[in-house]
């Protein structure tokens, strides 16, 4: 992909997004991967990019899928297994066998989810786990990175008899401390090391007292330091034993890195794929931090049979002015804009520092990030197509060492611009036409704003221009577009509106300032009228939208409070209704309660008159069989086929789409969605079901 000038990237601040990519990186590889990132016009990599951060958001569940917040850097471990002969230490063995390990938990991670994670399972499938090169290591070294004692039979046998002999020193020495320290010659420190060797430390005074080999003395000659002779060829022993130890590891290592020596392809795909998810891990990390989303891409054919050039741009907001006020606890206004085939170059006018310059390096940088395989701080449904060219004319380009004034250096970018554009070009344009004559600026910038538009390029353009305001007004492909102002404050909103141009408001600034009434109409009185009336017009317009908007916003507010009220009357008739249905039968169930026990009262008293103890309790069967038997006929009526008919002939007569209903013998009601045949779609809160309309009630139709 082609950036002009070079330096863009900085000018729109593309550099403080890698810079923040790059702190969520662990390994100094990934951070030069993340530093080193640029945009891409190849589909298929933005596209891989972009879909392996969804899955991995989805895989990971927002944190690390590596078990370890750290993984080693082994460029010196690799190193040494490309030269031959060269020895990797028992540590870089076990930073080998971390990486080997840490890459094992990736590869079972995904081997099976092929289904779920098809992306990155593609990352994970060129590579297999290993458990020959991690059962070399683990054969010879310990999970401290220390040769083991079994490594060889040659090695267990020297450490053994460096225990014993070292055992036999510690004897030794402890009785040798005990007799010097009654004896009033031992020194404060008592033993130390010299050479290797073990010695004590005896006063000065005293030291022809004690037999042995003087190997040195303190800094300030009161302390001697004595090998005692029955110590001298336990010493001796010992530091052969040492040495043999270590001509034995370093067998075992050279051993040891020759087999693994064969795998170190193996092992640099390891570090690779560890690299790469941890760049990954940081793409998602960023995107956290920057409320920032995959937008959907756009790659389709138009009607003409040429690739679709598309940008749609959903509550999109600069992420490093995001950070700067979520850091300052400020709200960031987030803007929507759309270029297509009939709206390609967008000219934004307005007041200073009302937001045009962050408007346009918005646009640009977002375009940066998405072709880069990075979330944008914009809305999911935002769509953006892929360019081949991103231009930019944005500060001041004053160049002392060339001799260029900044128009001159601005009108050479022009020219640059107009020779390489085309419909795959992205420009960007601050301050179109100033640093000359503001008429002949002004009609320069409008016959280049005209040829970049024949070439179908996307462009956005700032200006305080007239003509290019109106150029925008009647030229197919170009559109106008305004940073809102508060004309009554004289502050800006911070928000840009399409479709129409907006006014400098120099007047109404200056004389907020406090500027000399005279002067200012002095000032208008050398303008021509048109121009006055231009600019009174685009006040009126942006007052009459601050207006409108302010009464859009009272009617929703209205709106919301209205269908709050109704929801809350809505679920208060229901709350009545299934309260007034409760109230019946419990009213039914008490009638036959009562009926039922008039019953058993003329049985109980028939039961004390009556002889015939037989009859009565026949009778007593009787009334509780009777009852239980009209319980499962009403049951089985229920169930039956006539009972559905005549309950589904009620509800098709009643029913309808926006009906509420409620589930038969159950009193949460729900909305019906749709209907098909003889079911509907019912939205019960969150959850939304397929109903039978047999086993619905209406609630309200």
């Amino acid at each position: 992909m082609q950036i002009f000038p070079t330096d863009l990237p900085v000018l729109v601040g593309f550099d403080v997004i890698t810079d923040k990519l790059a702190q969520f990186c662990i390994s100094k590889n990934a951070k030069e991967t993340a530093l080193q990132l640029k945009p891409s016009n190849q589909w298929k990599w933005i596209h891989t990019q972009l879909q392996e951060t969804v899955e991995y958001f989805t895989a990971s569940a927002g944190s690390s899928i590596l078990s370890q917040s750290h993984y080693p850097e082994i460029e010196k471990e690799l190193h040494v297994l490309r030269i031959q002969d060269a020895v990797l230490t028992s540590l870089q063995c076990k930073q080998l066998r971390k990486l080997i390990s840490l890459s094992n938990e990736l590869i079972h991670f995904f081997e099976d989810k092929k289904d779920l994670f098809p992306y990155l399972y593609d990352k994970i499938r060129p590579n297999e786990k290993d458990v020959l090169v991690m059962g070399l290591i683990d054969d010879v070294i310990d999970k401290d990175g220390v040769v083991k004692d079994d490594a060889s039979d040659t090695l267990k046998d020297i450490r053994q008899t460096l225990q014993e002999n070292r055992k036999q020193s510690d004897r030794l020495y402890r009785a040798h401390i005990q007799r010097l320290r009654k004896a009033g010659q031992l020194a404060e420190i008592e033993e130390n090391f010299i050479n290797g060797r073990r010695v004590l430390g005896i006063l000065a005074e005293y030291k022809r007292e004690v037999k042995g080999l003087i190997l040195g003395q303190s800094a300030s000659g009161k302390i001697t330091y004595i090998e005692p002779q029955n110590m001298v060829m336990l010493n001796n022993d010992r530091l052969q034993m040492e040495d043999d130890e270590q001509k034995e590891i370093y067998k075992i290592l050279k051993l040891t890195t020759d087999c693994i020596r064969p795998y170190q392809k193996m092992i640099k795909a390891f570090y690779d794929l560890l690299v790469a998810f941890d760049v990954l891990s940081a793409k998602m990390q960023l995107a956290k931090l920057l409320q920032a989303h995959c937008p959907i891409i756009i790659n389709r054919m138009s009607e003409n049979g040429m690739q679709e050039r598309k940008i749609n741009l959903v509550n999109a907001c600069h992420p490093v002015l995001y950070l700067q006020n979520k850091q300052q606890v400020q709200q960031t206004v987030a803007f929507n804009c759309t270029f297509d085939t009939d709206h390609r170059i967008m000219v934004i006018s307005g007041p200073n520092a009302g937001g045009k310059s962050i408007t346009l390096k918005t646009i640009g940088l977002l375009q940066m990030m998405f072709q880069s395989g990075l979330f944008i701080t914009a809305h999911p449904k935002s769509e953006m197509c892929i360019l081949n060219h991103i231009f930019g004319d944005i500060g001041d380009n004053q160049s002392i060492e060339d001799g260029l004034s900044t128009y001159s250096s601005r009108l050479l970018k022009m020219k640059y611009f107009l020779q390489h554009s085309n419909r795959d070009t992205m420009f960007l344009i601050d301050e179109f036409g100033t640093g000359s004559d503001p008429d002949m600026g002004g009609a320069l910038a409008e016959v280049i704003l005209n040829k970049l538009n024949e070439k179908e390029s996307i462009g956005v353009v700032t200006t305080h221009f007239t003509n290019l305001k109106l150029l925008a007004n009647h030229q197919q492909g170009i559109f106008n577009a305004c940073m809102l102002f508060n004309s009554k404050s004289l502050k800006p909103l911070y928000q840009l509106h399409l479709g129409e141009p907006g006014s400098s408001f120099t007047f109404e600034v200056a004389s907020k300032t406090g500027l000399d009434p005279t002067l200012i109409e002095e000032a208008k009185g050398k303008l021509s009228n048109e121009k006055v009336n231009m600019d009174k017009l685009l006040n009126q317009l942006q007052t009459e939208k601050n207006n409108l908007d302010k009464l859009k916003r009272d009617i929703q507010k209205q709106m919301s409070k209205t269908t709050a009220a109704k929801r809350e009357y809505t679920e208060l008739n229901v709350q009545l209704e299934n309260s007034i249905q409760k109230h019946q039968e419990h009213k039914i169930e008490k009638q036959q309660l009562m009926e039922y026990g008039k019953k058993l009262h003329q049985l109980t008293q028939e039961w004390v008159s009556n002889k015939n103890k037989k009859e009565v309790i026949a009778k007593f069967v009787k009334l509780a069989g009777y009852e239980q038997l009209k319980k499962k006929e009403q049951e089985a009526f229920e169930k039956s086929q006539q009972y559905k008919e005549s309950i589904l002939k009620k509800v098709k007569s009643k029913i309808a789409i926006g009906s509420i209903v409620k589930l038969l013998k159950s009193r949460e009601t729900g909305i019906v969605k749709a209907l098909k045949d003889d079911r509907a779609i019912i939205h019960f809160g969150k959850v939304e079901m397929n109903v039978a309309l047999e086993k619905l009630d209406i609630v309200s139709e």
